[in-house]
């Protein structure tokens, strides 16, 4: 049987979406966080957390549960922003290439580099999975080259990639940046999905 005709039918408000609306997360992929936060307790109370492209911000959600009012956590995202009432998280519309306007946006709020990186970054798909995969790679490979300036050395990064055949082009650069990849599918990922995250531990240079 091919994997297409074994997978689970597409069900718009599976359990996570209607436990997501039940708990007031504003998405599923709330849950998706709660998991790699339980498996390898990235968040500390203590840390600035960047998150990237998690609109509408249910990553968000879960980090400010966890950490300090002292704590900064910034949100950098394309799309409209509905802001959280904490005056420790600070919301940015922007593109993430866009490196020196991100800079001088940091630099406003007194912050230079970051304890931990989020991102729940995606293409918009096409459907046809090779393309929907490297657009992913390409966008991934933004982020490693964002998390080479703001992320703080010996800290972690986390992405979210769609894999296939050409993952290899964003591994081989994160083993060059990161003392190990650990791969890591939730299972609040819906099951024909073909994301994953790669929870990158210790960044080894600055």
């Amino acid at each position: 049987m091919s994997n297409k005709s074994s997978k689970k039918p597409f069900i718009v408000q599976d359990k996570y979406f209607q436990e997501a609306k039940k708990l007031g997360y504003r998405a599923r992929s709330a849950f998706k966080l709660i998991e790699i936060q339980d498996h390898f307790n990235l968040i500390k109370p203590n840390y600035n957390v960047l998150d990237i492209a998690s609109a509408p911000g249910s990553f968000i959600q879960i980090i400010k549960k966890i950490v300090w009012l002292e704590a900064k956590v910034v949100w950098i995202d394309l799309q409209k922003i509905e802001k959280f009432p904490q005056s420790n998280i600070f919301l940015l519309q922007e593109d993430v290439n866009n490196t020196d306007k991100i800079m001088e946006f940091l630099n406003w709020i007194w912050i230079k580099q970051f304890d931990l990186i989020t991102s729940d970054i995606a293409p918009n798909t096409t459907g046809i999975t090779w393309v929907d995969q490297y657009k992913s790679v390409e966008l991934n490979l933004m982020i490693v080259k964002l998390a080479d300036t703001f992320l703080k050395k010996w800290h972690n990064l986390v992405l979210k990639v769609f894999v296939w055949e050409d993952i290899n082009d964003l591994t081989s650069v994160l083993k060059t940046k990161y003392k190990k990849i650990s791969r890591f599918k939730p299972k609040s990922c819906r099951d024909r999905s073909f994301e994953e995250y790669f929870v990158c531990l210790e960044k080894i240079w600055n």
